[in-house]
């Protein structure tokens, strides 16, 4: 394929039958925690430790690599580019000191039964993981 390539790791963080998510002033949709791997500095895990630190001062701990997704365009630009987002399920190691952090506006813990109702605007990788049974 001709063109941009990204590839970007994050947690997936439930507790008690609830989502971590951020809000930023990009989308009006939540999402979860995680950006790009810095080429040739980090991998995989290394970035997604680091961009959950970034957005929401906070530790974790990886349990597993759930499904990962494939988007074919920016979600922003609707540029046309390859988009590959790599979960981990996750343990968060410090709740009490987790805040967000800029350009995160709010971080919220959203019911799980509630997104799968639809009653929440989240991201498409978030419905794609629930959709495969990973949340």
């Amino acid at each position: 394929m001709e063109g941009k390539f990204i590839v970007a790791s994050g947690p997936v963080i439930v507790e008690n039958g609830k989502l971590l998510v951020n809000k930023d002033n990009k989308d009006d949709f939540y999402k979860l925690p995680g950006g790009t791997v810095e080429e040739g500095i980090e991998d995989l895990e290394q970035a997604c430790h680091r961009e959950v630190m970034e957005e929401n001062n906070a530790k974790i701990e990886i349990i597993r690599p759930l499904h990962p997704m494939i988007i074919w365009k920016n979600p922003q630009t609707k540029e046309s580019m390859c988009i590959v987002l790599i979960h981990y399920l996750s343990k968060l190691l410090n709740k009490h000191e987790m805040k967000p952090m800029p350009p995160i506006k709010e971080v919220r813990w959203l019911d799980i039964k509630e997104i799968k109702e639809g009653k929440h605007f989240v991201a498409p990788n978030i419905k794609f993981l629930v959709e495969k049974g990973d949340i």
